[in-house]
């Protein structure tokens, strides 16, 4: 994904209550802690607490029942993996400072069923997905479920994934055909599985906009228009998101190659991830 500039906002501070978990980045072992913050609206602690037994439950489950080993998304790079209706995903934020772009796609209806994220907000009504929402497809059909994550929520639905023609514009025509951009990754992912939504991603016309995990982005732009764009301020190395897959699907993942600023950690040095997929 691409970001604008730098500000120490974060877009999403999970409130009420809300489970956070710390693991292990083999995924062997799973450690839940529970902090209840009172909240003034009945509603709003129901809806809270419903979505904690669904993430509780899924996350105990989820460890036991490993389908792939742990898998290196190396920095700068991406991967793509195929999973059945009920698998879930385990994307690990390895070193606590790398932005991960996410993508899901039905295999039945390649090209046409994707992940959504401008309709996953209308469906959910709030900008970012949290621990318990579902993800929906362009025909408002559920693709996957946000089951568990550990650390701040910082995450966006708004931005691109970082492309050629992005490059071309921040650093000239040159040296943007040797940078690796998010949505080369996408593409570069799915030919390893045999498959393409496009046949040059420098000319795709379209690249479905991506949920980018760990993205701090400020909830409104400042006075000048801009959107500001760090990295979450209490991300820790291992922090983690679970999914589980909704339909047979496949899952596309990018380590955002991004080192024009921050957004990666100090330096902008894009850094590993990893991911394991467990079975239903």
């Amino acid at each position: 994904m691409a970001p604008r500039m730098a500000s120490p906002l974060c877009q999403a501070e999970i409130s009420g209550s809300r489970l956070n978990a710390s693991s292990f980045v083999s995924g062997k072992q799973l450690v839940l802690r529970r902090n209840v913050v009172p909240k003034t609206s009945s509603g709003s602690v129901a809806r809270k607490s419903a979505r904690l037994s669904v993430s509780a439950a899924a996350a105990t489950a989820v460890e036991a029942r490993p389908k792939t080993d742990l898998i290196l998304i190396p920095g700068g790079k991406g991967k793509a993996v195929r999973m059945k209706k009920g698998d879930t995903i385990k994307i690990i934020n390895t070193h606590g400072t790398q932005v991960v772009d996410f993508w899901a796609f039905s295999e039945a209806e390649w090209g046409q069923e994707i992940m959504s994220m401008h309709h996953t907000r209308n469906a959910l009504q709030k900008s970012t997905p949290q621990a318990g929402d579902t993800l929906y497809t362009a025909s408002m059909k559920p693709i996957m479920t946000f089951l568990e994550e550990s650390g701040p929520g910082c995450h966006d639905t708004t931005a691109a994934a970082c492309s050629y023609g992005l490059y071309v514009l921040q650093i000239g025509e040159e040296a943007a055909k040797e940078h690796d951009s998010c949505t080369n990754n996408l593409y570069n992912g799915l030919k390893e599985l045999g498959l393409e939504l496009a046949e040059d991603p420098r000319y795709a016309y379209y690249t479905p906009a991506p949920f980018n995990l760990w993205m701090n982005v400020a909830d409104k732009p400042d006075t000048s228009g801009y959107i500001w764009v760090m990295p979450p301020k209490e991300q820790k190395a291992g922090d983690f998101c679970i999914f589980r897959a909704e339909i047979d699907m496949v899952a596309a993942m990018s380590a955002c190659p991004w080192d024009l600023g921050d957004m990666n950690g100090p330096g902008g040095k894009p850094q590993d991830c990893h991911f394991q997929v467990f079975g239903a």
